[in-house]
């Protein structure tokens, strides 16, 4: 698989002003720690603190959009692809 932290901060840093301002502040009031914590030590909780933080349908809005910008980056996957990926921590070993 494709998916790395680096791509997962490129998606982060190039998503709306908005929307990464909701994502920071709602992850932050659920957690105590920031959405650019989980990608860069626990990327294997991403799609948890999502849906959590921002219900079901944006964690799984946020799968889609994220699966379609990989594939415009080189890294062709399928949302349910994705979430498998965003909740494995042997993923990331």
């Amino acid at each position: 698989m494709c998916v790395t932290k680096e791509l997962l901060l490129r998606f982060y840093a190039e998503a709306s002003f908005s929307w990464r301002v909701m994502a920071h502040y709602r992850i932050l009031a659920t957690y105590g720690k920031p959405l650019d914590y989980y990608i860069t030590e626990e990327p294997w909780r991403l799609y948890e603190v999502l849906e959590k933080a921002m219900g079901r349908h944006n964690a799984e809005l946020m799968l889609r959009i994220l699966s379609d910008w990989l594939s415009k980056n080189g890294c062709a996957i399928t949302p349910e692809e994705l979430r498998k990926i965003l909740s494995n921590k042997n993923y990331w070993k």
